[in-house]
């Protein structure tokens, strides 16, 4: 009788699915708590330690290449990051632009090429999700009611100042940060953290309670986009049965991220609006509309990047922490077509464009886990208006995610009907 898989297995084979999920805990952890950690690693001496995650992230992305069998179209993308490097390099990047570029999307390549096997990990990561959705919620009370060290704290790190924790505000009105960084990126991560944890949920009562506490907490960050684009996620599931409404939406949402900006350059808005004494609303709404998109755009625009853009590691965190002579414009974009514009030129906005299919290819077969997925993309394709998701940490992760597992669904031959969305809406 021949041994079974398991007798035959090396003692020195690595378990990947526990790997995986370990490099997740840690990265998760990791950013929910990132403001305080970088005020007591800083104090401790050791503040590269908060970095070893997405070093870790990265190593493992490395041994999955090696024996990846990707597509025609895998090496058709890889040689245009490649090239795309080459561009940002001619344009004035250095080589430690690009390396940060690398390091900074770590939690992107991590879930597209190691997520899948989380898969069989999926209780651990839903208890993990859990965790770190309290530990946001009770961060955000905190800062609400006491004076937590880490606000507005920074630090050195070489000859490189970084910013721990971000003290901000609107008016007389504070941007509750809890242990992130800053409200944005807490806003951000309220909201995957209970869009992934919802269709996992046993009952209605439950769910509520989940999405009424996200809600809450988003709230107090005063992030109003993230918010926003929360309760039209919750609207549009709401409305799931209908496929075509679903289809909709997702291609509303993000057409929109395109459109916006480009609103921007062809009207005239009232600057009145984007003053930082202005009490509106919208107000920081309205200074991306007259300030930060057409400021973005017009830069790509007179060095004449149009079709290529700027490069891989000239836009972005890159520029911020290695500064570029003339390209400071391109380190924030508030917006993430515009992000993919400026690092790819047109083949950046047809990458963005790739999250209609993402979206139509998570809906069926459907899984709880596709669910979640789902209505993750989903949000993020929203809060893509006004912000860099690939340069958020939480929500990149599980964009690349989403991104393996509509892969993996389209790779699967359909032997049986596929599931719907509506029926997993209807599980208990």
């Amino acid at each position: 009788m021949p041994p079974s898989p398991c007798a035959r297995r090396s003692p020195l084979e690595i378990d990947k699915a526990s790997l995986a999920l370990w490099l997740a805990a840690s990265l998760l952890l990791v950013e929910t708590f990132s403001g305080a950690l970088r005020f007591y690693l800083d104090l401790a001496g050791v503040p590269w330690l908060l970095y070893l995650p997405k070093v870790a992230c990265l190593a493992m992305v490395a041994l999955e290449l090696l024996r990846f069998r990707g597509t025609p179209l895998f090496w058709l993308l890889l040689l245009g990051l490649l090239t795309s490097s080459q561009l940002a390099l001619l344009h004035g990047a250095t080589a430690r632009n690009l390396g940060f570029s690398l390091f900074i999307h770590a939690p992107l390549l991590f879930g597209l090429f190691c997520g899948r096997h989380l898969q069989t990990k999926a209780g651990e990561l839903g208890s993990l999700v859990a965790l770190c959705l309290l530990a946001s919620l009770l961060g955000a009370l905190l800062d609400l009611l006491t004076t937590v060290p880490w606000k507005g704290y920074s630090y050195l790190l070489g000859t490189v100042e970084l910013s721990g924790n971000k003290s901000w505000g609107f008016g007389d009105t504070d941007r509750i940060a809890g242990f992130a960084r800053m409200s944005t990126t807490l806003a951000v991560m309220i909201a995957v953290y209970g869009l992934y944890l919802a269709p996992f949920t046993r009952t209605w009562l439950l769910r509520l309670a989940l999405h009424a506490a996200a809600l809450g907490g988003i709230l107090l960050s005063t992030n109003k986009s993230a918010l926003a684009a929360y309760a039209l996620t919750l609207a549009a599931l709401g409305f799931a049965r209908y496929r075509p409404v679903c289809a909709g939406a997702a291609g509303i949402a993000v057409l929109a991220g395109i459109a916006l900006p480009v609103a921007s350059l062809l009207l005239s808005f009232d600057a009145n609006q984007a003053s930082g004494r202005s009490e509106h609303l919208l107000a920081s709404f309205f200074d991306r509309l007259v300030n930060s998109w057409p400021g973005f755009a017009g830069s790509v625009l007179d060095h004449g990047w149009l079709v290529w853009g700027a490069g891989f590691g000239a836009v972005g965190s890159s520029g911020a922490a290695f500064p570029l002579d003339g390209l400071d414009l391109l380190a924030i974009a508030d917006n993430s077509a515009l992000y993919l514009w400026g690092l790819f030129g047109l083949a950046g906005v047809l990458l963005y464009l790739m999250l209609i299919p993402l979206l139509l290819r998570l809906q069926r077969p459907a899984t709880r886990q596709r669910l979640a997925l789902f209505g993750v993309v989903l949000c993020l394709s929203l809060v893509a208006w006004t912000t860099d998701v690939p340069e958020v940490p939480v929500a990149a992760l599980f964009l690349g995610i989403a991104i393996g597992q509509a892969m993996a669904v389209g790779a699967q031959p359909r032997r049986q009907p596929a599931s719907t969305l509506p029926d997993m809406l209807a599980l208990r």
